[in-house]
């Protein structure tokens, strides 16, 4: 009887263990879901869950194992810590690169805090596993809203773009003119004359314009032969 009821009472233990780590795995997972990155609730959810089940291994398997006659050491930190090195394969797999900006760097870092979540549960430090998660979704949240209302603002609406004109060299006084009214900062600029009339601007801004609001800037004028306007990542 005494067994069935150990029995029993481990079951018990696992069963809240791994329910609260897909409970937190879910909820982790959820935020990332609805803001649409590459990993989302069943990833969460799945790192969460298995980080907990190998803790758990970690802590009670070979323990049981030895009581039954199997000769090994206990070491509960040996697993745990390898669930660190692992869920960095994972973690990588959601970065990836678009010109000079990098995706997935959150996703990835959200998944480690996810299999640290995990790993709490496992311990049974479900205290610790709740105070991580609330912290993580409201890290996720707020900071994301202070970025957009703030920083952004600020500062990630201005870009380099590279401006590419031709005109005739008698313009020079006219677009110089445009240029110091509509670009406060220049960057780079080269200008070359060509068969002694034709007059090519290459030059670089810092700007917080658009591509389409700085073609309208130089669009109306006839005295532009030739235009280009691009972003430049560096």
């Amino acid at each position: 009887m005494e067994e069935i009821n150990l029995i029993s009472d481990y079951n018990i233990l696992i069963l809240s263990r791994i329910g609260l780590s897909i409970l937190f795995g879910f909820m982790l997972g959820f935020e990332r879901e609805i803001t649409g990155k590459f990993a989302g609730l069943r990833t969460h959810i799945l790192v969460c869950t298995g980080a907990c089940v190998f803790t758990i291994l970690s802590i009670y398997g070979f323990k049981m194992a030895e009581t039954v006659g199997f000769v090994g050491t206990n070491d509960p930190a040996r697993i745990a810590a390898q669930i660190i090195t692992g869920i960095g394969f994972i973690g990588a797999g959601t970065v990836m690169r678009s010109g000079a900006n990098i995706l997935g760097i959150t996703t990835a870092a959200t998944l480690w805090v996810c299999a640290a979540v995990g790993m709490a549960c496992g311990t049974g430090e479900f205290s610790l596993a709740a105070i991580a998660t609330i912290s993580t979704m409201a890290i996720l949240i707020l900071i994301r809203i202070f970025e957009k209302k703030v920083i952004q603002q600020r500062i990630s609406h201005y870009r380099n773009i590279e401006i590419k004109l031709s005109t005739n060299i008698s313009n020079l006084d006219k677009i110089s003119a445009i240029l110091e009214r509509n670009f406060s900062r220049i960057t780079k600029l080269e200008k070359k004359v060509l068969n002694g009339t034709d007059l090519k601007i290459n030059m670089t801004v810092i700007t917080n314009k658009g591509l389409y609001s700085i073609n309208e800037i130089f669009a109306h004028l006839e005295c532009i032969n030739s235009l280009e306007v691009q972003e430049v990542y560096e």
